[in-house]
């Protein structure tokens, strides 16, 4: 059986900024469906403090996009996570193919 290869930094940082990229998503869908409510006067409009704190989130997160984007460039693509499995552990690659 082959080791198992260390952690990799830029993999973990990638999962992590994917992981917020579906948190922010979910809250921009939030504010999408409230401001439809309020405009449709269901609901009261979102404060502007929300809206600031949404738009600070949004900013961050493209940020943190653009150094990827830049360490992408600087380093060329990253390895897909599965290929690297599979080049890895071709046994259990195979067993993928047969679920």
């Amino acid at each position: 059986m082959k080791p198992i290869p260390p952690p990799d930094d830029a993999v973990h940082h990638d999962n992590v900024l994917i992981a917020d990229v579906t948190q922010v998503n979910t809250l921009l869908g939030r504010y999408v469906l409230d401001f439809l409510d309020a405009d449709a006067k269901r609901a009261v409009p979102v404060s502007t403090t929300e809206e600031r704190s949404l738009a600070n989130r949004v900013a961050a997160l493209a940020k943190r996009l653009r150094d990827r984007a830049d360490r992408r460039d600087r380093h060329g693509e990253p390895p897909a996570l599965v290929g690297h499995c599979n080049d890895q552990y071709p046994r259990e690659a195979d067993a993928q193919h047969i679920i």
